[in-house]
């Protein structure tokens, strides 16, 4: 079984773009209570830290400090790319954020539910 998951990259041209990464679930693995469970690779990471933004947050020159992982844990989360791609995500998305070129930040991000949005963002390197 496979999932999808969200990724914002660099495009090459000084902006970024938006993809998707396949995550490739596998088993059954059976469990002492008898649950089956599908799992993934692991996959090793830094760090981790949760953050919180304010309703009504916008910024238009973002970008990722390092490769990370992000959970959404609440709020809604508005993600455009510099092509003018527009991504969408609620609480339980998962997206991974791999445009860390600072010097030409292309990503904007705006927090569109009227309360603050929490993020889980786990550091991969």
């Amino acid at each position: 079984m496979t999932m999808r998951i969200v990724t914002f990259l660099n495009d090459g041209n000084g902006g970024t773009k938006l993809g998707y990464k396949p995550v490739e679930l596998h088993g059954p693995e059976n469990f002492l209570s008898g649950t089956s469970l599908m799992m993934s690779d692991s996959y090793p990471c830094k760090r981790y830290f949760f953050s919180e933004i304010p309703p009504g947050y916008s910024s238009s020159k973002d970008f990722s400090s390092r490769r990370q992982l992000c959970v959404l844990l609440s709020g809604e989360i508005e993600l455009t790319s510099s092509t003018g791609d527009v991504q969408n995500f609620v609480a339980g998305n998962v997206i991974l954020l791999e445009d860390v070129d600072y010097e030409r930040p292309g990503r904007t991000i705006r927090i569109t539910s009227e309360y603050a949005a929490r993020v889980l963002a786990i550091q991969l390197d």
